[in-house]
């Protein structure tokens, strides 16, 4: 069976169209809550779900993210609840396509090989270790032996300020999607999607990199999602405003949300 991110990405290709992957926390505030954001976001359409695994410091990621991460551990330490979702999540629904967000140190506390089966058994279609870009190679390495034969990709992150030797493992041995983290500015901060960025995806696309390229951090808005097109990126990824509207705000606000942001990537 093709990998489902490969397909979901050569559909939206032969129609032009983009891709929209969401952040959904398992376990924030409780499972079932997963699994009712799940079904909203599935009937909007959106093509990627990142499933995050909490961990308590998610020193790579915003406020809100770490919040949702506090709510889902609050609910269950337990990892073996979180691996189980993976599992109830996949048949429930069949033909999504995953991609599971952990960082590096939650990996070893599984244990590699531990977590390496239960993506397998799951069926999940990727995984991001958002911190493993910062590991060296080897965790990579081991993730990519363990898991491309069972056609589930290790997917690659580039940060906003990259080697140019992760150039040559992207050319190599990334498979799916890549996700690039946009700029800040001086001070810092995404207060917006700077036109910066567009030159981050021209360096990866000239070095040889034919993938669907995936803006990700500081995408808030319908007009956020726009200017990344614009930019030239294939796709983005939001987490923290969508968990900041499932946290506070109605299922009716969250859904309509959703529809604005896939309404967004909708081609001209």
């Amino acid at each position: 069976m093709k990998n489902r991110i490969t397909t979901r990405m050569e559909q939206l290709k032969a129609k032009d169209g983009k891709s929209l992957s969401v952040v959904i926390m398992i376990g924030d505030p409780d499972i079932d809550t997963t699994f009712e954001l799940m079904k909203i976001a599935v009937d909007v359409g959106v093509d990627v779900f990142e499933i995050g695994i909490p961990i308590s410091n998610p020193f790579l990621d915003s406020d809100v993210m770490r919040d949702s991460m506090g709510r889902a551990i609050e609910y269950s330490s337990d990892y073996a609840i979180y691996l189980e979702t993976l599992s109830k999540l996949r048949e429930t629904f069949p033909e999504v396509a995953f991609e599971v967000m952990i960082y590096h140190e939650t990996v070893m506390n599984i244990g590699l090989n531990r977590f390496c089966d239960s993506l397998i058994e799951s069926q999940m279609d990727s995984v991001l270790v958002a911190d493993g870009v910062f590991e060296g190679t080897q965790l990579l390495k081991e993730l990519d032996k363990k898991l491309l034969p069972e056609n589930i990709y290790p997917i690659r992150f580039v940060p906003q300020s990259y080697n140019p030797k992760q150039l040559e493992d992207l050319k190599q041995n990334a498979n799916g999607f890549v996700i690039v983290q946009t700029k800040t500015n001086e001070e810092g901060l995404r207060d917006k999607i700077l036109d910066e960025n567009k030159q981050t995806l021209e360096e990866i696309r000239n070095s040889g990199i034919l993938l669907p390229l995936i803006f990700a951090y500081g995408i808030k808005t319908p007009a956020d999602v726009r200017k990344c097109i614009s930019l030239g990126a294939d796709g983005v990824l939001i987490g923290t405003i969508l968990l900041d509207t499932t946290y506070r705000r109605s299922r009716r606000e969250y859904k309509a949300l959703l529809n604005q942001l896939r309404e967004a990537t909708a081609p001209l």
